[in-house]
């Protein structure tokens, strides 16, 4: 007598055991990949910008109940998948020691849409693709982009005030106009509607359309329109305050105009793509879904959840290797004709998330004075952050940047190259030189900074890491500025040298102990 046979007896029908299973297989990996979850979590709890993600679930569960009339496949496993499962664990392995979370949660959707693939087979995985695909809105992703649509809002601004022929001055997210000043801030970088408009665009694409070009070509206007569309808004605010000559009164409702904006540019995509909905949408069948033999599916599943705990098994024992102490660790020295300056004048200071050991401090020569900080980072486990996108060279609240970008400098008789970046408060602005240091390489990218700290992972390396940034003020001429920076840069001798006696410092510090 067939396993089917029996549950239908019973009146628990394969589909429910085989929905339970997948409910503990979720389960189990909600405990393997625990932090991941926590991690999203809160940034759906904090960020409005991801408060969608609570409805994606739900959403999902509704396409494919939408679908139910063309589910009259059984599940045929493939246990060829389960072969992907140990490299995606790997791949999450990866992410994990390197610190990034994004990167993370993604392969732990991957490894979902591997284990139901698995379990289903393709044929029926395939009639469930778009409402599956559509949990990967699960992952709170995009922040990367803020500072590509923070330029971009505010150039396509300028340039449309400049049709307007409006007196305009920008100096990249800085835009004045004789009324006054505007700042294209990450708030309003339009990252928020960019994210909603593709949550949208996906669930309306997947419901009315069954054509894929077309599901394809509203899907890329959900994400084209939107990011043109915030910089018609930051037109639209600037002048509007042009036109009635009230800058305080248009800052203060702009959140209000800027939804508002954006709720008919969502009614508007609407209406253009109804126009193009596909018609005769298969209607719900009487017949029973079909039967199948439920032991293989649940062997499958359960083979893909204990393949996917290898990357976590391993990095536990990664996370419990005793980490570095820098507690003691003094600050990299500055040579003549830097001297340190007594008092701490100045409000910048970058936002970093969780250094091992961090410094900030200002030095002077005549007449010109740098701020530092620096940032160190103990290679361990899953814990070093030295690479976060919630990272700034300063705290866009009290320094917001104007512009963004790189230079080419010689550090020690090397080239190297540093990021750079304006920031402004007020009427006082300064330029501001940050880099990373890893496995004794300086880099301006955080991508290569990543890469690098794998490559001394593989083999086998334990460098401490930095993150550096130096500010001084653009109260002259900007190339003064730059001297000034690469003086004191040299000035701090090798910082690849100063983080290995760091490294075999705090080694001798432990085996004293």
């Amino acid at each position: 007598m067939s396993v089917s046979t029996v549950e239908s007896r019973s009146g628990v029908t394969p589909w429910r055991i085989l929905g339970a299973a997948l409910l503990v297989a979720a389960i189990a990996l909600g405990g393997l990949f625990w932090r991941e979850v926590v991690g999203a979590w809160r940034v759906w709890v904090a960020s409005p910008t991801y408060n969608h993600c609570f409805l994606v679930v739900p959403v999902a569960f509704y396409l494919i109940w939408d679908r139910r009339a063309t589910l009259d496949v059984a599940p045929r496993p493939d246990w060829r998948v389960l072969a992907v499962v140990p490299l995606l664990s790997l791949a999450w392995l990866g992410a994990a020691v390197l610190g990034v979370l994004e990167l993370q949660q993604l392969v732990v959707m991957t490894v979902v849409q591997a284990i139901l693939l698995a379990a289903f087979g393709w044929p029926l995985y395939k009639r469930l693709l778009g409402p599956l695909l559509y949990l990967y809105l699960l992952v709170p992703s995009g922040e990367v982009l803020v500072p590509r649509l923070q330029d971009f809002t505010a150039h396509f601004a300028v340039w449309l005030l400049q049709l307007c022929h409006v007196p305009v001055f920008s100096d990249g997210i800085m835009i004045s106009i004789p009324e006054g000043d505007f700042i294209v801030a990450e708030a309003c970088a339009g990252l928020r509607f960019l994210i909603a408009s593709i949550a949208f665009g996906a669930f309306f694409a997947l419901l009315v359309y069954r054509s894929w070009w077309k599901r394809a070509a509203f899907m890329a206007a959900s994400l084209i329109v939107p990011v043109f569309a915030n910089g018609v808004r930051a037109f639209g605010i600037i002048y509007l305050a042009h036109l009635t000559d009230n800058v305080t009164a248009v800052e203060a409702d702009h959140i209000i105009y800027g939804w508002g904006f954006f709720t008919l540019i969502l009614v508007l995509l609407i209406v253009i793509g109804m126009r193009f909905a596909d018609r005769g949408r298969p209607v719900s069948r009487a017949a029973p879904p079909p039967s199948f033999a439920v032991r293989t599916p649940l062997i499958v599943i359960a083979a893909a959840v204990a393949l996917s705990a290898i990357g976590p098994a391993y990095l536990t024992v990664l996370d419990h290797a005793r980490p570095l102490d820098l507690s003691r660790v003094a600050p990299p020295p500055v040579l003549a004709p830097w001297a340190p300056r007594a008092d701490d004048k100045d409000s910048w200071s970058p936002v970093i998330v969780t250094p091992d050991r961090a410094f900030r401090d200002g030095f002077e020569t005549a007449g010109r004075d740098v701020e530092r900080y620096v940032a160190l980072y103990a290679p361990y486990g899953r814990h070093n952050t030295l690479v976060r996108s919630e990272n700034r060279v300063a705290d866009e609240n009290t320094w917001p940047r104007s512009t963004l970008g790189s230079t080419r400098i010689e550090l020690n008789g090397r080239p190297v190259t540093v990021s750079t970046a304006e920031i402004h408060n007020g009427a006082q602005a300064r330029l501001v030189w940050s880099f990373y240091v890893v496995n004794g390489i300086v880099t301006a990218s955080p991508a290569d900074a990543k890469l690098i700290q794998a490559r001394a992972i593989v083999e086998g390396r334990d460098s401490v890491s930095a993150f550096v940034a130096i500010t001084t003020p653009l109260d002259g001429s900007a190339a003064a500025a730059r001297q000034a920076l690469t003086s004191f840069l040299n000035a701090m001798g090798s910082l690849p040298a100063y983080l290995d006696r760091v490294r075999s410092d705090a080694h001798a510090a432990a085996a004293r102990s």
